[in-house]
């Protein structure tokens, strides 16, 4: 049965067709235990989201931290949401504006400083483009985690008010780069990583990028002692040290 509410729903955030879900079933006939009438075991859930978990093929956990909605056949994460209990958003983003406002103070003293002064101001305010740039794909990924925006993140995002997609400001600059990092489970150091791949070789493309990362995810942990000859974690990326590392550099595993 449809019924009215004031929020959306939980998982895809849709305002149609909601539907009540106990997230702990009554089972047939309903419940005696008050536990599972009360407001924490229940979601508003669109009628596409619900069918998904009553026909048991998405699995719904929920806690004071966390909202997660896995696909049962695939493994795969349908959804998924933080709460940090305390935090505001309005406060976070108020730091937007001091920091705009800073920026704006500082425009108007670049006329003033010496030389080694206005190089130095040049080389930090390239370190903050690069930290604005990794913001950017730490959106993108959190996004991607949503079901309400999914694998259409990038689209949503890197689109202007006329529907274009922007070029980034960056040294990577189409959006690819942010949809393959977003893949990974550590997208700031891929989009640090292919950055520097990229600087190093200008002919280093986005497939070489996705096939360096389907290698390091396919990467499995063997106990050491159970494999011989090349480094079994070792690639272009040793998922071991958490970085690229060469062979020659390489002496975690000391198998040669």
């Amino acid at each position: 049965m449809f019924v009215e509410s004031a929020s959306p729903c939980e998982i895809c955030t849709s305002i149609h067709d909601l539907q009540l879900h106990h997230i702990e079933s009554r089972r047939m006939g309903g419940s005696k235990n008050t536990e599972i009438h009360a407001e924490a075991n229940k979601a508003w859930l669109c009628a596409t989201c619900h069918r998904n978990i009553t026909e048991n093929r998405w699995e719904f956990t929920r806690t004071e931290e966390t909202l997660r909605v896995v696909d049962k056949e695939t493994g795969d994460i349908v959804a998924r949401r933080l709460f940090r209990p305390g935090f505001e958003g309005s406060s976070y983003l108020h730091g937007l504006n001091l920091v705009e406002s800073q920026l704006e103070e500082m425009l108007q003293g670049v006329p003033y400083l010496k030389d080694e002064e206005l190089a130095e101001l040049f080389q930090a305010v390239r370190f903050l483009g690069k930290q604005a740039w990794k913001l950017q794909a730490a959106i993108l990924w959190e996004a991607k985690q949503r079901s309400v925006y999914g694998d259409r993140a990038w689209e949503v995002f890197f689109k202007d008010e006329e529907g274009v997609c922007n070029r980034l400001q960056s040294s990577l600059e189409e959006s690819t780069w942010y949809v393959v990092a977003a893949g990974a489970d550590n997208p700031h150091f891929w989009l640090g990583y292919a950055e520097d791949q990229k600087a190093q070789n200008p002919s280093y493309s986005t497939a070489d990028f996705k096939a360096e990362l389907k290698a390091a995810r396919g990467l499995v942990e063997d106990p050491v002692e159970n494999r011989s000859g090349p480094c079994p974690w070792l690639r272009t990326y040793c998922s071991k040290l958490g970085r690229e590392v060469s062979r020659e550099d390489c002496r975690v595993c000391r198998l040669y």
